[in-house]
């Protein structure tokens, strides 16, 4: 266990070595968190007549909310000790999940065959074991860390032909978008750069943007595309 972020004396998360935390740190992904919310009782009404396209995107929509509305807890509270430690587990730990949720009705509900069943199990591997890992606090420097995401995201490479055949262009293009803009969000978290305006809008700001214009494409391809796809 890391004692720098579990001991009992560190300053509460609004605080950081530089000062107080951006004025803006965490509100973003809290409206966020209500849009997902929203979107994800539309599609549930939109798939409430076929019981695994349901469950496919309730998975989304939960991993979705579960982000958004885990990172605003996070970042607006005042934790302190093991509680802040729990808290940016946690936080860190729905990364994964949001990666393997957001896979998951383009899996269950588009790809055929091995192929469903390859991704499907091994991009839940990955995101649980990243659970696992981020919960025990086996914390890995910045740079392993956003390689791990990024690498668990572009995953998708695998099924990228199959998907290819079956979806038009534009479904492709949504989805290649919203990895590019996850992938330059984390670039930013892994650079800290740029970093604008430090006290009220800063590089952790600018990630949570793109990870909101990433999940935005995603929810566009889902809806648009993958929700009314005949199922094989």
């Amino acid at each position: 266990m890391n004692s720098s972020i579990s001991s009992p004396g560190e300053r509460p998360s609004r605080f950081t070595r530089f000062g107080q935390k951006p004025l803006m740190r965490g509100w973003s992904h809290a409206l966020a968190a209500l849009a997902a919310m929203v979107v994800t009782i539309l599609l549930l009404v939109e798939t409430r007549t076929d019981a695994v396209r349901f469950v496919s995107v309730l998975v989304f929509g939960m991993s979705m909310i579960g982000l958004y509305l885990g990172s605003a807890v996070y970042h607006l509270g005042r934790w302190q000790g093991r509680k802040h430690a729990l808290m940016r587990a946690i936080d860190h730990s729905n990364i994964f999940l949001l990666i393997a949720g957001t896979y998951t009705p383009i899996c269950v509900n588009v790809l055929t065959g091995w192929l469903r069943v390859l991704v499907l199990v091994l991009i839940w591997t990955i995101g649980l074991s990243g659970v696992v890992s981020t919960m025990l606090q086996l914390h890995l420097p910045r740079w392993a860390s956003t390689g791990l995401y990024l690498g668990m995201g572009w995953v998708s490479l695998i099924a990228l032909p199959q998907l290819a055949q079956l979806l038009p262009w534009q479904a492709i293009a949504m989805l290649v978008a919203g990895g590019v803009l996850y992938s330059i969000g984390a670039v930013v978290y892994a650079l800290k750069r740029p970093n604008p305006l430090p006290r009220i809008f800063g590089f952790h700001e600018i990630f949570h943007l793109f990870t909101i214009a990433g999940g935005a494409a995603f929810v566009a391809m889902i809806w648009i595309w993958v929700v009314p796809f005949p199922r094989q």
